[in-house]
């Protein structure tokens, strides 16, 4: 049986059609036309979640790892508004969500009605596009209308640069009226996509200019595994004039790249920092988390040409001069230095590069029990093959600090870099793909998303690490908190809490580590459990800072 409503039979039809074959559904009354066509689809499978902003990050997760649409519908209200985090993180993420929103006949809104508020446009700031759905179609140009723009809002998802598309459902009672099969065929359009390809005298032009500079800087942003843009980027280190710049989320690994930015950087004299200055960058991805290369870069002065196929251009830099609208693999591929300069930047840098990780590693040898220790421990001892969900602030600039594993596919949610929904994302994503899996997260943002358990969909391929030091350690670490005689109450927010009790709550199997012995034993137990499982790492509050800046005293000298 399905819903009688005939808007919503479309949207099915045409989902399973366009091969949106996920969908995440929060209970409620008025998107009943949705739970009730949903509860034996034959195409499409529905999770039920109860927390709308958990489920929305869950959704992330997976189409975070399937590249493709995953729906997320709920009821009307203050509903809607929950799925806003996992929305925004998701359009900067470029990742493709298909937002359904039940909703009050546009008739009651602002009526005093309960559940409903201003729905139509409500996520206009965070989503590629919003329609809203005409609720009576008894007259052939309202059906007409209601498959087109569906169509369209689908198609919308992944076209060009992928992201979050927002329909708007007004429903009105009954809600519950059932069909044996849906009244109408939808008509499907075929949107057939052209190759794109620089021009040829375009490519030698961008040659020349290369092969004429003494220092050209690649710099990866957030990017997804592609072993073919990898290749052609290993094919450019080769070239003495070229350095290639990476961190963990970029997924792209090599041992001619310097994937540590921060770790080479941050003591940098004057010189040094003229040094790193190229005179061609050439930028592709999403976020850059370094903000040491970002200040480099913006004081100096240098050709920037930005890869991105949707012709966008982010200026973070100050410099941009080129915006290519390519495929960054097509772009490394196509556009290479004729010639093999005779320059000193790669050779340099990547000398420095060697150094001060061997500095690291003599300091990691003697260091004392604390944030930065814990991080080399966890870090090295992750399985090869798996996916690491990092989780935002601390963690994710610890995992820079190590270089990055080639073994090891790299995610989080650096679209907006939030706490609120790491946990959750993380097992959307494991569920999806039933691939090995771990999560690393900070004390806070592992309590914060605690509702992310709260769902029959934890696989027993995710693995859970919290790092517990009593509060925002990330706050300690950044220059104006620390320097306040607020830092503790209202920037670190200390706390004695442990994630034991939430581990019983969804009984999950759960290890405490408190030094470098038990940490060994916990890693070895987390591993090698055959359940979803909480590794809680208990470290000092007051110490790291300390020990981390000792570490970039150390690893900085020149």
């Amino acid at each position: 049986m399905i819903s009688d409503k005939r808007p919503v039979q479309a949207l099915f039809s045409l989902m399973e059609e366009k091969g949106v074959h996920h969908a995440v559904v929060c209970p409620g009354s008025r998107n009943a036309p949705f739970s009730i066509s949903l509860h034996k689809h034959e195409v499409i499978k529905s999770y039920n979640i109860i927390d709308e902003r958990s489920a929305a990050f869950f959704a992330l997760g997976m189409a975070q790892q399937l590249q493709k649409p995953v729906a997320i519908i709920c009821t009307s209200g203050t509903a809607t508004l929950n799925f806003s985090p996992a929305i925004a993180e998701a359009f900067y993420q470029r990742v493709p969500l298909l937002v359904i929103t039940a909703d009050r006949p546009v008739e009651w809104i602002d009526q005093g009605e309960g559940q409903s508020i201003r729905q139509r446009d409500v996520y206009q700031n965070f989503v590629k596009a919003s329609y809203e759905v005409m609720e009576e179609t008894a007259h052939t140009d309202s059906a007409w209308h209601n498959v087109r723009i569906m169509d369209e809002a689908i198609e919308k998802c992944t076209d060009g640069v992928a992201g979050p598309v927002h329909i708007n459902f007004p429903l009105r009672e009954s809600l519950y009226g059932t069909a044996e099969k849906a009244e109408n065929k939808v008509k499907v359009v075929e949107r057939v996509k052209t190759p794109t390809a620089l021009p040829a005298q375009m490519i030698q032009q961008l040659k020349n200019q290369l092969s004429s500079s003494k220092k050209v800087l690649i710099l990866a942003g957030q990017s997804l595994p592609d072993e073919a843009l990898c290749k052609a980027l290993r094919h450019w280190s080769n070239f003495c004039q070229v350095v290639v710049m990476t961190e963990a989320h970029s997924n792209m690994a090599d041992e001619n790249f310097i994937t540590t930015i921060d770790r080479l950087i941050l003591k940098f004299d004057d010189a040094q920092k003229n040094f790193v200055v190229p005179d061609v960058l050439i930028t592709f991805g999403h976020n850059i988390i370094s903000r040491k290369i970002k200040e480099y870069l913006r004081k100096g002065e240098c050709e920037h040409w930005h890869i991105d196929v949707s012709g966008e251009g982010l200026d973070t830099l100050k410099h941009l001069t080129k915006i290519i609208a390519l495929e960054p693999c097509l772009f490394f591929e196509s556009v290479v230095p004729d010639s093999n300069h005779s320059s000193d930047y790669s050779k340099t840098l990547l000398k420095w590069n060697e150094e001060t990780r061997n500095r690291a590693k003599l300091f990691l040898k003697s260091t004392v029990w604390s944030d930065l220790s814990v991080f080399d421990k966890i870090y090295s001892s992750i399985p090869s093959g798996q996916n690491l969900q990092m989780g935002n602030s601390s963690v994710v600039r610890y995992v820079l600090l190590f270089d990055a594993r080639k073994d090891v596919h790299h995610f989080g949610n650096r679209g907006v870099a939030g706490i609120d929904g790491c946990t959750s994302t993380a097992i959307g994503a494991a569920y999806i793909t039933q691939k090995p899996t771990t999560l690393i997260s900070g004390d806070l943002g592992f309590f914060y998303d605690s509702n992310a358990f709260w769902n029959n969909y934890v696989s027993k391929n995710l693995k859970v690490i919290v790092v517990n030091n009593g509060g925002g350690g990330i706050f300690r670490i950044i220059e104006g908190p620390r320097t306040t005689e607020a830092l503790e109450d209202f920037f670190e927010t200390k706390h004695e809490r442990k994630a034991d009790k939430l581990a019983v709550m969804y009984d999950l199997p759960y290890f405490c580590a408190t030094d470098e012995m038990s940490l060994q034993e916990g890693l070895l137990w987390l591993f090698a459990n055959e359940h979803c499982s909480i590794l809680e790492v208990m470290t000092p509050r007051t110490e790291n800072d300390a020990v981390l800046r000792d570490y970039f005293k150390e690893v900085g000298k020149w």
